[in-house]
């Protein structure tokens, strides 16, 4: 067996990216070719048909250098009796809510220029909402993925402290870099580590009961709030040795044993 080949749920992601640069591209395309389009904005828009092009490219370069071959409309996540995915209906929404939030912007410059003052401030007031409403769909679609993997057999591989006892970063850092991509603040430490998705099968805490939305505060009396924070409380043990950790299960406050497993290698 090819330990390098791509799992097909990556491919699957990355051809339905790449479809989506394809169209980006041909967007890009018509309205850089469009007549009335000044020098300056042409040259931005060639960059950005460039820009295209290349990471259509590169995704098709990676998939070859790991034995794959993306095609056009490879499906993603789970699909079970004709249902989609609920990534790609997220994907659909947060793409929906996007062109909204664009089209409300072009209604607001033109209800300014205008000076239809009500008008303007409609579209101002249904943009940030459609902005908060976006933010919030955005911070699903992480959990949602971890859920499709999951039921399709497809396990956490990140062997760090952390996602070792079961409480997986990898979801949690998804989040923060999705947020970074529209210059959105990382999550705010809250009381405790929360569980942004539920513990791996089989992992301590799951095996301790530990459900999504609990909450670790504290590791031998040392409170944390963060990723970081947490795993070096972690590594201050011994793969195999046994710390106490205090838990909010269920809305409850609970002290649990729970043993370091694993490690950067």
């Amino acid at each position: 067996m090819n330990d390098n080949r791509l799992p097909g749920a990556i491919i699957g992601r990355m051809s339905r990216v790449r479809t989506m640069e394809s169209r980006l591209f041909d967007r890009i395309e018509e309205v850089r070719t469009a007549t009335a389009i000044d020098r300056a904005p042409g040259e931005n828009f060639t960059r950005l048909s460039a820009l295209a092009a290349s990471h259509r490219l590169a995704l098709e370069e990676v998939a070859r250098l790991r034995g794959a071959e993306l095609n056009r409309l490879e499906p993603t996540g789970v699909h079970r009796e004709g249902k989609r995915a609920l990534s790609e209906l997220l994907e659909d929404a947060v793409s929906a809510a996007t062109s909204a939030l664009v089209a409300y912007g072009a209604l607001y410059a033109t209800a300014r220029l205008l000076y239809e003052n009500e008008v303007c401030d409609l579209a101002d007031a249904h943009a940030a909402e459609w902005a908060r409403e976006l933010a919030a769909l955005n911070d699903f679609l992480a959990p949602a993925v971890h859920d499709e993997l999951l039921s399709e057999g497809l396990t956490c591989r990140c062997i760090c402290p952390t996602c070792g006892i079961g409480a997986c970063g990898c979801t949690r850092n998804s989040i923060d870099t999705i947020r970074g991509y529209s210059g959105r603040p990382e999550l705010e430490p809250s009381d405790g580590l929360e569980l942004r998705v539920a513990p791996r099968p089989g992992s301590p805490l799951w095996q301790e009961g530990l459900e999504r939305g609990d909450r670790i505060i504290a590791i031998d009396g040392e409170l944390v709030h963060t990723n970081p924070e947490i795993q070096r409380a972690l590594r201050g043990h011994p793969i195999g040795n046994a710390m106490t950790m205090q838990v909010i299960r269920a809305g409850n406050p609970h002290e649990i044993r729970v043993a370091r497993v694993s490690d950067h290698p």
